[in-house]
C-alpha cells in the first residue's frame, strides 16, 4: 500500500478505537454538576472513581444521577474497602435497583488496612456474587508499567487468574490499564501478556487533557514510571505548566497497533481526565468524528 492508503487506514483505525471511549468522575464532582459536557454521546460509560473514606450511597447517589443524565454509570468498587460479602451483596442490590447497573470496575483499591475478608479484586470476583445477581461485565485493573504497591509476578500472577475466571464463568471481564503517558510502554505490554495467554479485552488508560504540573503529580502518586520520559518531550513543547497536555501519540499508537495485528486485544480508550472533564470530552469526542488531522509522521494526531 501507498503511504496515503496507510494514512487513511490509520485514521479509521483511530475512529474505531475512540468511538465508544469511556471517562470517568469522582461521585462528588458528578454530583455537584448540574450537566455533563454536550459533546458527551447519550449511553457513555462514565466510570465512578472510588475515594478511600468517602461513603457508599455518594457512590449510588452519582450513579442514579448519570442514569438520569442518559449515560451508563460503572461505578468501581474497591474490594480492600468492602467488610464482607453482606456488605457486598447490599451494594450489588443497590446499585441495580436504584440506577440498573450491571458493570463496574472491580479494584483492590489503596487502603492499607482492610475492610473484612477481601485483600484482592480476585478475593471479590471469586466469590460468584456478581453473577448471582446477575451483572454481566466487569472491569479489572492492569498496570502495563507495573505497580509502586504489587510485584511484577504478582501482577502476571493475578492476570492469569482473571483469564481462567472469564473462561470458566458466565462473567465477562475486560482489563482496564493504569494511564501511560506514551504509547510504547503500553503497546509492548499488550503484547507481552497475550503471549503469556491473556485474551481479555483491553481499554487502555490515558491521561485527559490536565495540565503538565497535574500530570507530573499523578504519575509519581500512581508509579508511571516508564512513560514519564513522555512528559518531558511534551515540555519542550509546552511554554506553562498549566498548559494542557494533549493524548494525541499514545492514542495513534494504540491504533497502528491494533492495525498491524489483527489479534490485538486493544478495544477502546478510557480517560482519567485529572479535573479537565470538559476539556478531554471535547478532544476525545472530535477524534471520536474523524475531525483530526495526523502529523507528517504519523505518529501524532491534532484536532
Amino acid at each position: 500500500m501507498n503511504a496515503e492508503i496507510d494514512r487513511d487506514a490509520l485514521s479509521r483505525e483511530i475512529v474505531r478505537l475512540m468511538r465508544d471511549y469511556s471517562i470517568e468522575q469522582t461521585p462528588a464532582e458528578l454530583l455537584r454538576r448540574a450537566a455533563l459536557p454536550a459533546e458527551l454521546p447519550a449511553g457513555s460509560r462514565v466510570f465512578l472513581t472510588w475515594v478511600a473514606g468517602s461513603p457508599f450511597d455518594q457512590m449510588r447517589r452519582a450513579a442514579v444521577r448519570l442514569r438520569e443524565l442518559g449515560m451508563t454509570p460503572v461505578p468501581h468498587l474497591a474490594a480492600r474497602a468492602i467488610a464482607d460479602t453482606a456488605t457486598l451483596d447490599r451494594m450489588l442490590t443497590d446499585l441495580a435497583r436504584d440506577a440498573s447497573v450491571d458493570h463496574a470496575l472491580l479494584i483492590a483499591g489503596s487502603q492499607r488496612t482492610l475492610a473484612g475478608r477481601f485483600d484482592s479484586a480476585l478475593a471479590a470476583l471469586t466469590t460468584g456474587r456478581f453473577e448471582q445477581h446477575g451483572w454481566r461485565a466487569l472491569g479489572m485493573a492492569a498496570h502495563p508499567e507495573g505497580s509502586p504497591d504489587i510485584e511484577a509476578s504478582a501482577l502476571a500472577s493475578a492476570l492469569r487468574e482473571k483469564n481462567a475466571y472469564d473462561r470458566a464463568t458466565t462473567m465477562k471481564l475486560h482489563l482496564v490499564t493504569q494511564f501511560s503517558f506514551a504509547g510504547a510502554p503500553v503497546v509492548a505490554w499488550e503484547r507481552r501478556v497475550r503471549g503469556d495467554g491473556n485474551g481479555l479485552p483491553v481499554h487502555v488508560g490515558v491521561a485527559g487533557l490536565a495540565s503538565l504540573a497535574t500530570l507530573l503529580r499523578y504519575a509519581r502518586v500512581c508509579g508511571v514510571g516508564a512513560s514519564i520520559a513522555a512528559l518531558g518531550r511534551q515540555a519542550g513543547r509546552v511554554l506553562k505548566l498549566a498548559s494542557a497536555v494533549l493524548p494525541g501519540e499514545i492514542v495513534v499508537a494504540v491504533a497502528q497497533a491494533r492495525l498491524a495485528d489483527p489479534d490485538s486485544c486493544f478495544r477502546s480508550v478510557h480517560f482519567f481526565p485529572f479535573g479537565s472533564l470538559d476539556a478531554t470530552v471535547a478532544w476525545a469526542s472530535t477524534v471520536a468524528r474523524g475531525d483530526f488531522r495526523l502529523s507528517d509522521d504519523g505518529t501524532d494526531l491534532a484536532v
